[in-house]
């Protein structure tokens, strides 16, 4: 049976003025007293208060994780992808599982934190502070659940444990004319038969996330390809259902048929095939090797570069909030180059898409005047 860690008792209930006081004491320095009216309620207390301690010394990380697994799964409803990179993250910090969570004070949870800044990762580089704070963050969440919901601890030991440095906004984003390239070499192979390369393109021209690209089934190809529909995507502002450029929809097209409509769109793949494909692509043509997701920074940039509001940009990438957008996605080159066109065309008197204004005209009127014309001029 695992042992109480030491320290942790209770002690009472004792006589104090008209009532009665127990000691709970919590560690070498840390004590409280709870007082009562009788002698009654005291040993009462008391006696739930060694049961409390008795659990908590008995409950290991291991339990605690997969306690909390299930938890993620089936009160807050969130993805299993999701559910399993949370507690693969937890167990980056809380290596040994058959430790006890009673065991997990202030300084030796400062001492795995500091532990995990010496190691490397999968691919053998060390953890980026953006890895760091983002695992400490979900281990804290982690230690807050156990103290609020569960009561297995009195208080957060990761509490005042920080990583120090800033963290980075923004992938490498290709150069314009780099990005030019990168398509036609894209379109070649995808009207070669590359799946991936299309997926590719689906990254950059229409802003998709990976893990979009890859969970697409055929029904979400929707009105003859001119429609791809994204749901249950990584937040409730990420469904959408956005307009496929022609160029691309024969592309779609062709990998949906023969396929039923449940289908994986693009296969089987995990969401870093997209990712390899991307670099695969700028290899191939020798620009500096991007990934998936600088490919969706680049589709925000160009898109703010050509005049459209934050808020579109934002919409059409599926974020909750334009400032994820200008904070993590659009370059401020390709904010202010918007914001410059706008300005430029408010002070010329004119709209910035005149020159397709003429689409704007109803078909009637158009009609009218070529009538009205062939009459004047038979």
């Amino acid at each position: 049976m695992a042992r109480r860690p030491k320290g942790e008792r209770v002690l009472g209930p004792y006589r104090d003025g008209p009532g009665y006081r127990i000691i709970i004491t919590e560690g070498p320095d840390q004590k409280r007293c709870l007082y009562y009216e009788t002698e009654q309620k005291a040993a009462r207390a008391k006696r739930i208060a060694e049961q409390e301690i008795v659990e908590v010394a008995n409950v290991t990380v291991k339990e605690a994780i997969e306690a909390y697994e299930m938890f993620q799964r089936a009160e807050k409803g969130d993805k299993l992808q999701s559910v399993l990179d949370t507690c693969y993250r937890l167990r980056l910090v809380f290596t040994d599982e058959a430790e006890l969570l009673a065991n997990l004070t202030p300084a030796r949870c400062q001492a795995l934190v500091d532990d995990l800044k010496t190691r490397k990762t999968r691919r053998g580089k060390p953890f980026a502070v953006d890895s760091l704070k983002n695992v400490l963050a979900e281990c804290k969440t982690f230690m807050n659940w156990c103290v609020n919901k569960k009561k297995w601890l009195r208080k957060n030991p990761l509490v005042g444990i920080t990583i120090e440095g800033k963290r980075k906004h923004g992938k490498l984003q290709l150069r314009l004319d780099e990005a030019r390239r990168w398509l036609a070499k894209a379109i070649e192979l995808a009207q070669a038969g590359g799946a991936g390369a299309v997926a590719a393109l689906v990254a950059l021209i229409m802003g998709f996330r990976s893990s979009e690209i890859v969970n697409r089934i055929v029904r979400d190809l929707d009105d003859d390809g001119k429609i791809l529909v994204v749901e249950h995507a990584k937040t409730p502002a990420g469904n959408r259902r956005v307009h496929v450029p022609d160029f691309l929809q024969p592309f779609l097209k062709q990998l949906a048929a023969g396929k039923s409509p449940d289908e994986r769109l693009f296969g089987k793949h995990w969401r870093d095939w997209v990712r390899k494909w991307v670099m695969k692509i700028c290899q191939e043509v020798g620009v500096p090797e991007a990934c998936a997701h600088s490919m969706r920074g680049l589709h925000s940039t160009l898109a703010m570069e050509a005049g459209m509001s934050a808020n579109v940009v934002a919409a059409s990438m599926g974020h909750e909030s334009a400032k994820t957008t200008l904070q993590s996605y659009a370059k401020p080159d390709g904010v202010a180059a918007g914001r410059s066109k706008k300005v430029t065309a408010g002070l010329m008197g004119h709209s910035p898409k005149a020159g397709i204004r003429r689409n704007n005209v109803p078909v009637s009127f158009r009609r009218k005047k070529n009538a009205a014309l062939r009459r004047r001029f038979p």
